[in-house]
């Protein structure tokens, strides 16, 4: 009887640990999902900043050019 007592009590133990993994597990896989997201957003930002500069060395280009075919 007292055996059956322990193994049952370490059966509880393990489901509670697995418990615990399975919540831990949970939680970081939202985490990974919000980074996921933030890190998209971030990409996006680079992008439009990489498009807006692109541009501005476009215009910087061809007023430097008339400034030398001026010169």
């Amino acid at each position: 009887m007292c055996k059956q007592k322990l193994i049952a009590e370490k059966i509880e133990k393990i489901i509670q640990i697995l418990d615990e993994l399975q919540f831990s597990e949970k939680d970081q896989f939202v985490n990974i999902q919000k980074n996921q997201v933030l890190i998209l957003e971030k990409i996006d930002k680079l992008q439009e900043y990489n498009e807006i500069d692109d541009m501005v060395s476009s215009v910087f280009a061809k007023k430097l050019q008339e400034i030398e075919q001026k010169i």
